[in-house]
């Protein structure tokens, strides 16, 4: 009997924690909006568990960032996605006075989003896990089509397939 009640302990606890990994989980306000880490805390979690990292280049005056916000990060799925392959931060182009260090710099926000190629907001900037640049993606994307984005880099696919490519793929 108490085999019996070990087992199934583990099997219950097997299924509650993923099977022994982690199961991430992106922090949602009562909007099911996505509580942004800071930049820095994204990286340091990236550099932890070998993650890319996912960041957010928005501005308070940007209509499309708080409809990106509002439309598109509050998706479950998206959320999953995210939460399944990414670590994530924000850097708020507004804030011109605090700074970050990355890769032996010391940066305004606004230097910083330069220095990955973000020219507006919003943009999508994915990094490896070492903070190196993968790529970024400007403007306002859409629930379904910024999906494929995130699998598409999320997945690794980008290593070794053409964007083209991987969403032909996956239609058939």
């Amino acid at each position: 009997m108490n085999r019996l009640l070990v087992f199934l302990a583990a099997g219950i606890l097997a299924v509650c924690t993923g099977g022994g990994r982690a199961v991430a989980q992106i922090q949602t306000d009562e909007n099911n909006q996505i509580v942004w880490p800071t930049f820095a805390e994204a990286v340091e979690r990236a550099d932890t568990n070998g993650k890319i990292l996912l960041i957010d280049v928005w501005s308070a005056h940007c209509p499309w960032c708080k409809k990106q916000q509002t439309q598109v990060y509050t998706l479950p799925d998206l959320q999953e996605t995210i939460a399944k392959y990414f670590e994530i931060g924000r850097i708020n182009l507004d804030n011109t006075t605090d700074t970050v260090s990355f890769r032996g710099y010391e940066l305004t926000y606004p230097e910083l989003a330069g220095g990955l190629g973000a020219t507006g907001t919003p943009t999508t900037v994915f990094l490896e896990s070492s903070g190196a640049y993968i790529t970024r993606l400007a403007g306002f994307h859409s629930g379904p089509d910024f999906a494929d984005v995130l699998e598409f880099i999320g997945s690794e696919a980008f290593r070794n397939t053409s964007y083209e490519d991987f969403l032909a793929n996956r239609e058939k």
